[in-house]
């Protein structure tokens, strides 16, 4: 059966380099089955139209002798397209702190947001398609906290971790158990970056040869055996980087 070989390795990531890489490298992966899985969930993803990226970034800024929390928000689409950047605004920092301390450019500080009119326009873009995250988790925590400042009802979404698929995927077990690693995604610029980061890990994983005939379902309940996309990981790279 004919492998699907693309050579993609991410330097959105931490760590870069995989405990089992394809054919050119002689680590193994502590169980290829897990793996494979893995790389079929992102294939199927890799296919669908019917999802989006959502990241946050929280940062606690001191200024004026108070601590502040500056959240910015990314929802992005599969082909990597912004669909939303902005700033939960607040009175209470200037904008100074926001592009010093919270790293954000001023197109986004302009499109600040009031958090209910920012979660409005995020429900209204998600309309029932999954939402990836990298960490749900500690997206739930973000979102809880930025609720409870902002004296409102917080954001309730389906959150799936893109975390737990590529620690599969990478094979790194935690110290004494057979539980795998949660790599950490690198700090970017901006939200926006981080989702498109995400998004990377997934094409990464899409673009992955499997290394056995067949994978069991996927915890989404999708099954396959060497699952091709309809567009090759090469292709769908292209598309992300805007390549003709």
């Amino acid at each position: 059966m004919r492998r699907l070989e693309f050579d993609y390795q991410s330097t959105l990531l931490q760590p870069t380099k995989l405990p089992m890489q394809d054919k050119h490298t002689g680590s193994v992966h502590p169980n290829p089955k897990d793996r494979n899985r893995s790389i079929i969930w992102a294939r199927f993803a890799a296919d669908s139209t019917e999802w989006v990226i959502l990241s946050l970034r929280s940062t606690d800024i001191v200024a004026d002798g108070g601590a502040q929390k500056l959240v910015s928000l990314a929802l992005i689409g599969h082909s990597g397209k912004v669909l939303l950047e902005t700033l939960i605004k607040t009175s209470e920092f200037s904008a100074r702190d926001a592009i010093e301390g919270h790293g954000i450019d001023y197109s986004v500080l302009m499109n600040a947001r009031k958090y209910d009119d920012a979660i409005a326009e995020i429900k209204q873009l998600v309309d029932r398609k999954q939402v990836f995250c990298w960490d749900a988790i500690e997206t739930r925590q973000i979102l809880a906290q930025v609720a409870s400042a902002n004296k409102s009802d917080m954001l309730s979404l389906p959150l799936i971790s893109v975390n737990e698929e590529y620690g599969r995927f990478v094979g790194k077990l935690k110290p004494g158990t057979s539980s795998y690693e949660l790599p950490t995604l690198k700090q970017d610029k901006s939200a926006a970056d981080s989702a498109k980061s995400v998004l990377a890990a997934i094409l990464e994983m899409a673009g992955s040869s499997q290394s056995l005939d067949s994978a069991s379902a996927s915890p989404m309940g999708w099954t396959g055996e060497f699952y091709r996309p309809k567009a090759s990981p090469a292709e769908k790279i292209k598309g992300f980087l805007g390549i003709e």
